[in-house]
């Protein structure tokens, strides 16, 4: 999971998701870790800020294909998504 300190995540919450996060989930995350970070890149060069959030609560969410994760995000209008997002990532369950 060292990949997800490009993306500003601090040691100890990486250490936090894998104890919390099913060994099923994580293994999937090695296997896939091409698209979990092209997805994870996307949401950080949208200007989520609670990216990191979103990812630990919502690491099925970066299994979607590239094309799909985007998709998802760019239905909206960016600056009032990033404004929801950042104000409460727990909007995304219903995007």
């Amino acid at each position: 999971m060292k990949f997800l300190e490009k993306y500003d995540f601090k040691k100890e919450d990486i250490d936090e998701f894998i104890n919390n996060t099913p060994k099923k989930v994580l293994d999937a995350i090695k296997k896939h870790k091409d698209l979990i970070e092209k997805n994870l890149s996307f949401l950080y060069s949208l200007g989520a800020t609670t990216y990191r959030e979103i990812f630990i609560h919502y690491p099925d969410l970066f299994f979607l294909d590239v094309s799909v994760f985007q998709h998802v995000f760019n239905r909206y209008e960016k600056d009032s998504l990033l404004e929801k997002l950042n104000e409460n990532f727990k909007i995304i369950e219903y995007l």
